[in-house]
């Protein structure tokens, strides 16, 4: 397991640097799909507790380290978000596809309010939400969503078979 804990960072590095470029190199100011967070669904979704949380720590710091936010915001907010989504998890139960973007979707737009509001009391500013970065947002998330749901799931799915075959071995 420590291995498949390594290679959701890596995944989560990487993801990271996509979500901070890709914005950067076609020129959008204020919207970008939130590809950390879709890890953060993954994890509530598929893992257990403790390591799931602590991985959501990982990408939330990971957003934390790409945003002009105050330290710890997105941290807090990704265990928040999986905390959430872990006890209504039996509900929202998806291997991908088109229920995985719509889950990021609404869990975008509400990651997006909860970030101003928790910003704007932090910094002092109030509450701002554009409407028009939010939804280009939440619909960038919705489309990374399948593809990031995708990968983790294959390299869940090796640790899987990995673990089934020693199991048998034993």
């Amino acid at each position: 397991m420590k291995l498949r804990i390594a290679l959701v960072i890596l995944v989560c590095f990487a993801l990271a640097i996509v979500e901070s470029v890709v914005p950067f190199i076609l020129h959008f100011r204020s919207a970008r799909a939130d590809l950390l967070l879709v890890v953060v669904l993954y994890l509530a979704l598929h893992d257990d507790v403790m390591e799931g949380a602590a991985l959501s720590a990982v990408a939330g710091y990971l957003t934390d380290l790409t945003s002009a936010a105050p330290a710890f915001l997105y941290t807090f907010l990704a265990v928040l978000t999986f905390v959430v989504l872990r006890l209504g998890g039996s509900a929202l139960k998806t291997e991908g596809g088109l229920q995985s973007a719509a889950v990021a979707f609404g869990a975008s737009l509400i990651h997006s309010v909860i970030g101003a509001m928790v910003f704007g009391g932090f910094t002092g500013a109030g509450f701002s939400l554009q409407p028009g970065p939010v939804l280009a947002s939440a619909v960038g998330t919705a489309l990374a969503a399948p593809v990031v749901f995708f990968i983790l799931s294959r390299l869940d799915s090796v640790f899987l078979s990995e673990s089934a075959s020693v199991g048998r071995l034993r």
